[in-house]
């Protein structure tokens, strides 16, 4: 009844996918009581599946499926493929299947797109009805015989469906690793291992879809043939499914080198830097690194330039996450959500921008609901995530001591003197001017970085309407006619 080979393959897959040791655990026993080990009823006949579309559910369950030579009823949108498959075109002829066969599997493959629903938006009673037969009677049977169902997210499920699943099983975006295996079966006989190498390393939340399409953008780019440059530029063309809804930002070409002043804040973040290029010798010394870090400081005080440069120095992408990204959601969800997305991506910075508005209105001090909330979600985050977590925020009193004591702050001023001035000469040095650049930094005193830019920009439209010199009347004048809160700037353009 065991296929070997297949449950070889099978062992390989559940070993490298996101699945926890647990989940792994219970799919490696459920195996064993298929083999008629382990007690009928003290062990679990039926499992459930989650995930983002792309991260391998379906793949999984059927690697699963191809161990045993016994039926298997299926009712799916999937074309998956087994030797003794019974298709069915619905939930009630999966039932009708059921007393026919003394062993089988079976398997409902994406549950959103099998059920029907309700002119409110609500799964039919009859697909309910069957759905729960179906989970009720593997749970009642002493037969050796499981369920499978996938399902993409379990919002529309209630709880009367999913207390009928014994085990809950989340698929997140493939890791490095597991990538690394797929295209090497897939990719091997056209990209060699550095080839291969690159792409797993370089598709950050790419998933087993997103993949496929990457490798045939670069056979195009290559006329052909696959190469590291057409990769290159396959990575920068394609955008994931997981990541469409967000800004990610690859290639960043600033440095610290490009970064006027703020001396203490980039010694600070060299220690992030230098830990994690060496991060062997950190962790062979314990040396316990920051993940989560707050940028605090006024509107227009470098914090978003500082992450770029961050990021460019560690040649990490930025996911940059805008509060209006979240905002649908109430505090705690939002929260919630940024913490199970720090915990999927590595070797990149996610920048949450705009943090205050991302949390609401409120005050949250330590004994707030919320705070508490917080604690819990971020508690023990630093130890799963090898991403940087960056949150900018312009008003850190709203937020309470446990917050705090899960973040690294880092104290963003307004410029000084020395920094306006080379702020100032950067922009302005490019234009034909007679500019004392000192008296200019006394000029901005009080100034955020991006107060200046409007101030200069000022300037550039006095160049546009015909000056041929920028000199000190000028921009005394635009300093005057400066108003601050005018049009806000994007960060990101």
């Amino acid at each position: 009844m065991i296929n070997k080979e297949n449950l070889s393959e099978f062992r390989n897959l559940l070993e490298k996918s996101s699945l926890k040791a647990n989940d792994k655990k219970a799919l490696s026993f459920a195996i064993e009581f298929m083999e008629g080990r382990h007690d009928i009823n003290l062990s679990s006949k039926s499992f459930l599946l989650t995930g983002e579309p792309g991260v391998g559910k379906t793949h999984l369950v059927q690697s699963f499926l191809n161990i045993f030579d016994i039926p298997v009823i299926y009712h799916g949108c999937s074309a998956i493929t087994h030797n003794r498959i019974i298709s069915c075109s619905s939930l009630e002829k999966a039932i009708e299947e059921l007393s026919k066969h003394e062993r089988f599997l079976i398997f409902i493959d994406d549950l959103s797109y099998v059920f029907k629903y309700s002119e409110f938006d609500e799964i039919s009673a009859g697909d309910r009805k069957d759905f729960m037969k179906i989970a009720d009677l593997l749970k009642s049977s002493d037969k050796r015989v499981l369920f499978f169902a996938t399902a993409n997210q379990t919002s529309f499920l209630d709880e009367s469906i999913l207390d009928r699943i014994d085990v809950k099983l989340e698929m997140d975006t493939p890791l490095e690793y597991t990538k690394l295996a797929f295209l090497q079966a897939r990719y091997s006989e056209i990209a060699n291992k550095k080839q291969i190498s690159y792409l797993a390393g370089h598709s950050l939340g790419y998933n087993f879809r997103d993949l496929p399409e990457v490798i045939k953008i670069a056979y195009r780019q290559g006329n052909g043939k696959i190469t590291l440059t057409g990769l290159g530029m396959s990575i920068k063309e394609y955008v994931p499914t997981a990541m469409q809804r967000y800004k990610v930002l690859n290639g960043i070409k600033v440095n610290f080198s490009s970064v006027i002043g703020k001396e203490k804040i980039k010694s600070e973040l060299q220690n992030v830097i230098v830990s994690i290029k060496r991060k062997n010798l950190a962790k062979k010394l314990g040396l316990k690194r920051h993940n989560l870090f707050v940028f605090d400081g006024p509107v227009g005080t470098g914090k978003t330039f500082m992450v770029k440069a961050l990021a460019g120095e560690l040649k990490f992408p930025i996911i940059n996450i805008r509060a209006h990204d979240f905002l649908s959601r109430n505090s705690y969800n939002t929260i919630q959500s940024l913490g199970n997305f720090a915990k999927r991506f590595e070797n990149c910075i996610i920048f949450v921008d705009e943090a205050d508005k991302l949390i609401g209105k409120g005050n949250y001090d330590e004994d707030s609901v919320l705070d508490g909330q917080m604690n819990e979600i971020f508690d023990g985050i630093e130890s799963i995530t090898n991403a940087l977590v960056i949150i900018a925020v312009n008003n850190s009193m709203r937020f309470g001591a446990g917050f705090w004591d899960r973040f690294a702050a880092i104290k963003f001023e307004m410029p000084n003197k020395f920094e306006r001035r080379e702020f100032c000469r950067n922009l302005l040095g490019k234009l034909k001017a007679d500019v004392n650049y000192d008296e200019v930094a006394r000029l901005t005193e009080g100034m955020s970085y991006r107060d200046i830019e409007k101030v200069c920009n000022n300037v550039f439209y006095s160049i546009l309407q015909g000056r041929n010199e920028v000199n000190m009347p000028m921009i005394s004048e635009a300093v005057k006619c400066f108003r601050p809160g005018d049009a806000e700037t994007e960060i990101f353009g």
